[in-house]
């Protein structure tokens, strides 16, 4: 397993993992992704900007993060342990449902908390769905602090 950066021809199998943690999180009632986010264009964007990383054994996309510095404005609400300085921001970070609980989210979470210290990033920023009790335990397992709600429309 490696993880790379993504390429034009990873977009359909990004979009079948997303579709695929759409059913998932949809049968756990966890109604954050769906039908219309995030959509083929916002993936492609990301490939396109160079902010998006997947994880691949051989040709298969077992998980994907995205990370970059634009934080939604909604960010700007929350009182943040380190106000200033370079904020490295992590979106859409997802795993296929069959590879889940086997460490991929947490090799994801590695990378970037690697690339931050690579890239001289001062903190990591990210946004979890308060519905999605797996997520909040992975990024509270890492000693993520939660500093806010925000609401996105």
């Amino acid at each position: 397993m490696r993880i790379t950066l993504a390429e034009e021809n990873d977009i359909d199998r990004i979009m079948n993992l997303v579709k695929d943690c759409i059913k998932n999180m949809e049968s756990q009632g966890i109604n954050r992704w769906n039908d219309y986010y995030p959509p083929r264009e916002i993936i492609q964007d990301d490939i396109e900007r160079g902010s998006m990383y997947i994880l691949k054994k051989n040709h298969a996309v077992l998980g994907i993060i995205s990370l970059n510095e634009e934080q939604p404005p909604e960010y700007n609400r929350l009182n943040w342990s380190t106000p200033h300085g370079r904020i490295l921001v992590i979106h859409r970070l997802a795993v296929n449902p069959i590879f889940q609980k086997q460490g991929i989210g947490r090799n994801l979470i590695n990378y970037a908390e690697n690339y931050a210290i690579d890239n001289g990033y001062t903190s990591i920023r990210l946004d979890a769905y308060s519905g999605n009790p797996r997520a909040l335990r992975l990024y509270e397992k890492r000693q993520y602090k939660r500093v806010g709600q925000v609401y996105f429309l």
